[in-house]
């Protein structure tokens, strides 16, 4: 099984996933037309957000395991629908399907809203649970570089979501598009790893490769612009995964297991710590993803991994370091992938 590697506040929802529940998700090309969200955000739901979403794996001779059937979104409630519109494999540069790995998919933070390539024209598109389906402008990924060499990326509310994507050189950059608009707010330069939204949204952080061979970080706002540039300390730099805070430019991570464990920040407009606050952390799990879901919120994705994954989401009190339990469950056996929500 595959982990997510890219790593992903909710509104009621109405009789749209209902429908999903029961459609084949195949939309035509003409979609329905993009509009503003209008709906303030509110707190994780027990009713329908997604877990996760996933896709069986089956052997072929010769080859071995390869993504299979169709994606499955695994909903709070337990029930689990089909995401039948979603590309199960991605076209290389030619056209031509790479069976041997998934098509990118994203799960936003608040699990209200899934993007994918769409499997009828192949066009990318976000849709969001209460019915809307955002379509993209056509060909987002520049001439020469294929599905297979890109990932997806949606901010913790869905607004925000960005298409990553390798070139020539090794080097990443990402394509920033506004949801809502379904337009292009701007691209992000030359990146190593792409490591996340701000908690709004308003900015990302990257991972970025320095001369010296350290750990760099870079902040940048939606429209690409560079907010922050640093080489951070060696305990920041082990510290990955890393979340950017709304302010854009506090930086979260953990130190240390069990009662050892520590929330830490660091400034990365000052190039400083800014403190830490001690949390206990199972001895057996490591931290697969790390998210602000709030102003003095941060949540954790805890791995535990056996012949399928153990996930528990932590939600920690960035002042306090009181921790409580959001959910926990097991990933279905026989998955080739899966992509978890993230806060």
């Amino acid at each position: 099984m595959r982990h997510p590697t890219l790593p992903i506040t909710l509104r009621p929802i109405t009789l749209g996933l209902i429908g999903l529940a029961l459609s084949t998700l195949t939309i035509s090309a003409a979609a329905v037309p993009a509009t503003a969200r209008t709906a303030p955000p509110t707190q994780h739901s027990t009713h329908h957000s997604i877990r996760y979403a996933s896709v069986d794996a089956c052997t072929v001779k010769g080859i071995g395991d390869i993504p299979c059937h169709t994606w499955r979104l695994d909903l709070l409630d337990g029930r689990r629908v089909a995401l039948k519109d979603a590309m199960v494999w991605p076209l290389n540069t030619k056209g031509k399907p790479v069976k041997e790995m998934q098509a990118p998919l994203s799960v936003s933070g608040d699990g209200e809203s899934v993007a994918y390539f769409r499997k009828s024209d192949h066009r990318l598109v976000v849709r969001e649970f209460h019915g809307q389906v955002h379509v993209m402008p056509k060909k987002p990924l520049p001439r020469g570089v294929g599905m297979n060499d890109a990932w997806l990326q949606l901010s913790q509310d869905g607004a925000r979501l960005a298409l990553g994507y390798s070139v020539k050189d090794g080097s990443s950059r990402a394509r920033i598009f506004d949801v809502s608009g379904a337009t292009e707010t701007g691209t992000l330069p030359a990146f190593g790893t792409f490591r996340g939204f701000s908690g709004d949204g308003s900015a990302v952080l990257v991972e970025q490769d320095t001369d010296e061979n350290t750990t760099g970080l870079g902040v940048y706002d939606t429209r690409g612009d560079e907010l922050a540039r640093v080489v951070p300390p060696q305990i920041v730099a082990a510290g990955v995964p890393w979340a950017l805070s709304s302010d854009d430019r506090t930086v979260a991570f953990v130190t240390g297991s069990g009662k050892k464990a520590m929330l830490r920040f660091y400034d990365a407009a000052t190039d400083r710590t800014a403190g830490s606050v001690r949390f206990s952390l199972p001895t057996d799990a490591s931290v697969e993803m790390i998210d602000w879901t709030g102003e003095h919120e941060v949540t954790l994705h805890l791995i535990r991994s056996g012949k399928v994954d153990h996930v528990t989401i932590l939600r920690i009190d960035t002042q306090t370091g009181k921790t409580r339990v959001r959910d926990s469950y097991k990933v279905r056996a026989g998955t080739f992938t899966y992509q978890s929500c993230g806060g």
